[in-house]
């Protein structure tokens, strides 16, 4: 080791100094809503990074939650009253119509303890799901934004089926669901399924939906078709 006189010592110990200073300084701006927002983007890398085509267009997107001012906007007044907890997502997402696979604007809230689907136009509650009654999540490894809520056998909100939605947010979406459920003490971890082939129930039947990549007829977009008793096809955009 070679000889170090007292002014070295003097510039390493003054180095050392300056970057705790910086660090004590970087973590003083870390509030807790900043810190919730990192934490929220790490489990959407954990979940969706090389797994999912859709997440890399995500990462640079902040996740806001409210997109469509849920509590300021009198359209929305008594749906807002309706939801008893914090609305911690409130979206327009596309409803997939089961018989034609053809969408239908819905109002999406999410809480620690439900999801609502209402009507885009009048704010009607169409639909209540206890997230209790939510076993998991599946969603295709293309860059699509459809996802499906799969509901728990034997529940009340399985009586009419699966939901099978589409949103350019579900990165967030179901980043939210499933933290919800792994920071909640009364049910389990929401699991998120990915693969470009998985089922659904619809009423009495099981019905397979399917990814394949090609030229919708619509453009350059994604395109839903029901082809037959048990086949939901979405067709994406080649990269």
């Amino acid at each position: 080791m070679g000889y170090m006189d007292g002014n070295g010592k003097y510039k390493i110990i003054n180095s050392i100094c300056s970057r705790l200073w910086q660090c004590k300084k970087y973590r003083s701006q870390f509030t807790k809503e900043k810190k919730a927002i990192y934490e929220e983007k790490l489990a959407a890398s954990e979940l969706f990074k090389d797994k999912k085509a859709l997440y890399p267009s995500s990462v640079g997107q902040p996740f806001k939650g409210d997109y469509v001012e849920i509590t300021k906007n009198p359209k929305y007044q008594k749906l807002n009253s309706y939801v008893e907890d914090k609305v911690l997502l409130a979206d327009v997402v596309s409803k997939i119509n089961r018989a034609n696979g053809k969408g239908a604007p819905r109002i999406f809230l999410l809480t620690k303890k439900s999801l609502v689907l209402a009507d885009q136009k009048t704010g009607q509650v169409k639909a209540s799901v206890p997230l209790l009654d939510l076993s998991s999540v599946s969603v295709s490894t293309q860059n699509d934004g459809f996802f499906a809520l799969k509901l728990k056998e034997g529940s009340t909100s399985a009586a009419k089926g699966d939901f099978l939605l589409s949103s350019d947010r579900l990165i967030e979406i179901i980043t939210k669901l499933h933290r919800i459920g792994a920071a909640s003490a009364d049910r389990n971890q929401i699991s998120i399924d990915i693969s470009d082939e998985f089922l659904v129930q619809f009423k009495q039947d099981k019905v397979c939906v399917k990814f394949i990549q090609g030229t919708p007829k619509n453009g350059n977009g994604v395109a839903c078709k029901r082809k037959n008793n048990r086949l939901l096809e979405v067709s994406v955009p080649s990269p």
